[in-house]
């Protein structure tokens, strides 16, 4: 639960406009004809974490979300009190989309047991934190 709270509270922050790649893309924009940027924008781990293979968004009322780079997947998601709903999209040429639907599946499907696993411990026998 404190996870997901400092999630929420992060991604908040993040589309108020405080999230660190704002700061970054600042920096950048900011820089004259020329000049030479910090070498932190040559870090090649920088320079990778500009590149958003798997892009997410939460859309209310409509889960799609596309790519951002040629080869990543765009994914679309929407939460309610008993379900969830994912649009994994990308482009054509993409050969690892069904892999990833299988594998987030997967994932999906153990949190869930995990989930009722506490609920039925609740019930039982009280979990130890």
């Amino acid at each position: 639960r404190k996870a997901a709270k400092t999630h929420q509270e992060y991604t908040r922050s993040a589309s108020n406009g405080r999230g660190i790649d704002r700061h970054f893309l600042g920096l950048t924009l900011v820089l004259e004809d020329g000049e030479v940027a910090p070498d932190l924008f040559s870090h090649p781990a920088f320079i990778r974490s500009k590149s958003w293979r798997l892009s997410t968004s939460s859309l209310p009322y409509c889960p799609g979300f596309g790519p951002v780079v040629p080869d990543g997947l765009g994914v679309g998601y929407g939460l309610s009190n008993d379900s969830l709903i994912f649009n994994v999209s990308s482009r054509r040429d993409n050969n690892y989309v069904e892999t990833f639907c299988s594998l987030l599946e997967d994932a999906l499907t153990e949190m869930k047991g995990l989930l009722e696993a506490e609920e039925m411990c609740d019930w039982v026998v009280p979990c130890e934190d």
